[in-house]
Order: structure tokens, then sequence, then C-alpha cells
């Protein structure tokens, strides 16, 4: 392939000659004029090592990036308010690196002017709030209105009420306690009035050995309270037996109240989200 290109050159080389005069020096001189002249530069025979010879791609056409769009318009109110917060933060620091009267007036007249914004926006939202009741979080959550809480309890533990006394068919309740604990003694007159109005039952676990009036005839523990880390007493948990599930609810003295009402949040939160 080589030699082919040779020849070629050298016929190309040749032909100008034999048309020029006979004169050697410019023979020589229109041949290196044909060789330096910007039109051969072109040629393939004087770049033989470009082109498709060695693989190399023509450059690429230059293309002028595109114009990014413009930002979208900022709504005013929002320019307002970082303008307002901004010069608040100054007057504030102002005020704090050179706490002189005026600097000082500076900033409280201007805080008093945001606080006003800030009343004026509750106040507007209150009033929308009265018109949307599905807002209210009065009438959806618990009441603010004084006469309102009483029967808002009054429903809330009728349901927990319930709610435990469903538990009571498949559930109950693990206590385990010391006989020479005061707070057991204190406790367990509570449990025991829990356990006959909603019909859970109780299973007592003596760490002694020993019972209390309320449960003269407990089980001795025989590991359990390790198990469960049942370092505080008295400690109750709330227990599944078919599904061998155990639950704390408290450790010390509860409330009737609160032992109704943990009971029922624990049951709820099994039946969502089952161990």
């Amino acid at each position: 392939m080589r030699k082919i290109f040779a020849l070629a050159a050298l016929s190309l080389a040749i032909l100008p000659a034999a048309a020029l005069p006979a004169d050697e020096n410019s023979a020589t001189t229109n041949v290196v004029a044909i060789e330096t002249s910007p039109e051969s530069s072109g040629t393939y025979w004087l770049r033989n090592r470009e082109g498709w010879f060695w693989y190399r791609d023509p450059p690429a056409p230059t293309s002028r990036p595109k114009a990014s769009p413009p930002p979208p318009s900022r709504p005013p109110e929002l320019v307002k308010f970082e303008a307002m917060q901004q010069r608040l933060d100054e007057l504030k620091r102002v005020a704090v690196m050179n706490p002189t009267d005026s600097n000082l007036l500076a900033y409280m007249r201007y805080q008093r002017f945001v606080m006003n914004k800030s009343e004026s926006f509750a106040e507007r939202w209150q009033r929308l709030v009265w018109t949307v009741p599905d807002l209210d979080y009065g009438l959806s959550g618990r009441p603010t209105n004084s006469m309102a809480i009483g029967v808002f309890d009054e429903q809330q533990r009728d349901r927990q009420a319930q709610v435990v006394r469903n538990l009571a068919a498949t559930h109950g309740l693990l206590f385990i306690f010391r006989s020479d604990c005061p707070y057991c003694h204190r406790f367990a007159p509570i449990l025991k009035r829990f356990e006959q109005e909603f019909g859970m039952t109780v299973f007592p676990v003596s760490l002694d050995g020993r019972g209390l009036p309320e449960y003269p005839n407990p089980q001795l523990d025989n590991g359990i309270a390790t198990r469960l880390n049942a370092s505080v007493v008295p400690a109750l948990y709330l227990t599944a037996p078919s599904k061998r599930q155990i639950r704390p609810v408290g450790f010390g003295v509860i409330a009737m109240t609160d032992l109704v009402e943990r009971i029922a949040a624990l049951g709820q939160e099994a039946r969502e989200d089952p161990l």
C-alpha cells in the first residue's frame, strides 16, 4: 500500500516538472512552490497522516450555549417579608454591639412593628378557623373550652374502658412485687379494684415468696423478673398468653385512671402493629 502511495506522489511531482522550462533551478523553484503553497497543503498527499488513514474525525461545529430561562418572579410579599426580617436582625445586632439609647429604641420600635404584624396574622387566623370547622382543633381534638373538656374526657374514658373490657377476654396482667415494698402495698388495692371492675386476670409474682393482703398466694419468681428486666417494683406487664406477648405497662404506683389509659393505649397499639 505504501509503494502505491509513493508511486502516485512521484507521478504528481514529475508531471508539473515536464511542463516547465528545462532550467534546473526554475524547475526546483516551482516544485518547492507547489509543495509549500496553501492550495497544495490542503491535499491528502501532503497531509498523509490525517484523515481516515488515522481514523480522525473532522472537528465538530461549535454551537452556542442555550440561554438559561429567566428566574421566576418572586411574590412582592415574600420580598417584603425577607426585608423586614433582615432589618430586624440588623437593628438587633447593632443594639447588642453598641447598646446606646438610640440603637435600643430603634430596635424596640421596629420589634413592636413586627409584633403588630404577627398579632394581626393571629387574629385573622382565628377568625378564619371559626368559619371552617374542619380546621378547628377544638372540634377535632381535645377542646379548649372548659365546659367541653369535661364532656370530652368522659367520652374518652368510656371508650378506653370498653377497650380494656374487650382486652380482658384475651389478655392478662403480670404483677411483680415484693412483700416488704411499701409502694407494692399501696398499688395492690388499686390493681385489685381494676381487676374486679374490668374482669382482667392478674398473675401475681413475688420476688421474696411472700404475698400481699390483696394477693396472698402469689407465684414464686422463677426468673421471669430477670428476663423482663424488672429492676423496680411494683412492675406491671400486659400479657397475651395465646401469642406469648408481654408489654410493660409501668413501674411504681399507678393511678386507676392512668392504668386504664395505658392499657387501652397498649391494646390499640397491639391491634395496629401486632408483635
